[in-house]
């Protein structure tokens, strides 16, 4: 029974299958030798890849990261002393307090470890102004560390204020150097000579 399928079904399908090689009738009455042609919607054009990055804005992004670790750090000490200044339990607020100053040690190290891979030569154009201004906000938060290692447990309302301006002014220049980075021209390496 399958082969009488198969069998009918090569059967109906064997004249559709066959093309005509000869000459073609257009609706207007002309003969061509040709058949119509079927043409394809136009493409539009793929714009090139971007750059690969060179070795020295690889080794910038990578102490990037390493810097993002010790902002992360700072980052949570600053959250869990905002959190504890509304609670009434004092325990907790020194607590909070003291583990701030360790963080501050801790996102220090981190920093002291990625800023020497960032080199703000590595860019080119208007992103290097970017990436230097970058590495100076990260340099001015870093300056401010020490005195919240050595404060932090005993005046962090001050501290705080203090890392908080500080980091604000560090999010905004990294905020600005990663938009001009997504941007496809901006990506352009410092020329080897």
């Amino acid at each position: 029974m399958l082969a009488g399928i198969v069998m009918v079904i090569t059967a109906v399908a064997s004249p559709l299958m066959v093309q005509d090689t000869t000459t073609h009738q257009d609706s207007s009455g002309h003969r061509d030798s040709l058949p119509p042609t079927v043409t394809a919607p136009p493409t539009p054009p793929v714009p090139p890849p971007p750059p690969a990055p060179t070795l020295e804005q690889i080794r910038y992004m990578a102490g990037l990261r390493t810097v993002t670790r010790g902002v992360t750090q700072l980052r949570d000490g600053l959250n869990r002393v905002a959190r504890t200044q509304q609670a009434s339990d004092s325990i907790r607020k020194r607590s909070a307090a003291r583990r701030l100053g360790g963080l501050c040690g801790t996102a220090r190290t981190f920093i002291i470890s990625g800023r020497p891979k960032m080199q703000a030569t590595a860019y080119a154009d208007s992103l290097r102004l970017l990436a230097k201004q970058l590495t100076l906000r990260l340099d001015s938060l870093n300056s401010a560390l020490p005195v919240c290692e050595k404060s932090a447990g005993s005046d962090p309302a001050t501290v705080t204020t203090t890392l908080t301006g500080r980091l604000k002014n560090y999010d905004d220049a990294l905020l600005a150097f990663r938009s001009a980075l997504s941007k496809p021209d901006s990506t352009k390496a410092v020329s080897q000579q």
